[in-house]
């Protein structure tokens, strides 16, 4: 079982940091829901309230800790090449999903941690043993907001993001009946050489596309009015 990528598919270890974020940040976004639902009007509820929120947040630091060692492991590995090249916008859209996913993996979790960073008064702590502020960031409510509220839009537009990523998933599984889930298997022996992408310049494209998605909303939760 290789460990690096190849053109034909993804090694043991890019398919490991793929399943274990993923399940991951699915675990922080079910925490978080859950943490949020719970009613706080007694100390006994407040207290459990925070203990859930304790583990969103740990589950999240987590998860930008596994996201920065798997784009450091992917910078050195070949990228599989496209099975369907020659379906440009399929591809573009594809790839601008990936970006999306990548970029939210860090700025996710990243804004949860400055909002917890910048909160005035008692919060719920992270669940490790190296302090909870961080330097350079000041203890403000309105700018506590603020990551706030890129932290509850970012969700639901991650949210979004991991739908179309499992619809293309499904997509190539059951209409296309094509190799991608057996890439993401490792079984990857037996499978051709993919084609030549003609369109090399898709990726830049569909990496700015990531970008923009997320710069939107940060501009959307800088210009929400606090209440």
């Amino acid at each position: 079982m290789k460990a690096g990528n190849d053109r034909r598919g993804y090694g043991w270890v890019a398919r490991a940091f793929h399943w274990a974020v993923a399940a991951l940040i699915l675990a922080a976004l079910g925490l978080g829901l859950y943490a949020t639902s719970l009613p706080h009007d007694t100390a006994e509820e407040a207290a459990r309230s925070f203990q859930v929120f304790s583990v969103h947040k740990t589950v999240g630091i987590t998860v930008l800790l596994l996201a920065g060692l798997r784009i450091l492991w992917a910078l050195g590995e070949p990228r599989p090449g496209h099975l369907h090249p020659d379906r440009l916008v399929e591809t573009l859209l594809a790839t601008l999903v990936h970006w999306a996913l990548y970029i939210g993996m860090v700025v996710m979790p990243l804004s949860g941690w400055l909002l917890h960073a910048s909160a005035p008064g008692a919060f719920s702590r992270i669940l490790w043993p190296f302090g909870q502020r961080l330097p350079g960031v000041p203890e403000d409510l309105a700018l506590s907001e603020k990551f706030t509220a890129f932290h509850v839009t970012g969700w639901l537009v991650l949210a979004v993001l991991i739908a179309l990523h499992v619809a293309g998933a499904l997509k190539h599984a059951l209409i296309d009946r094509d190799a991608t889930l057996a890439r993401m298997a490792g079984k990857t022996e037996n499978l051709p050489q993919p084609p030549v992408d003609p369109h090399r310049w898709t990726g830049w494209l569909a990496a700015a596309g990531g970008v923009l998605v997320w710069a939107f909303v940060a501009g959307f939760a800088w210009l929400a009015p606090t209440p």
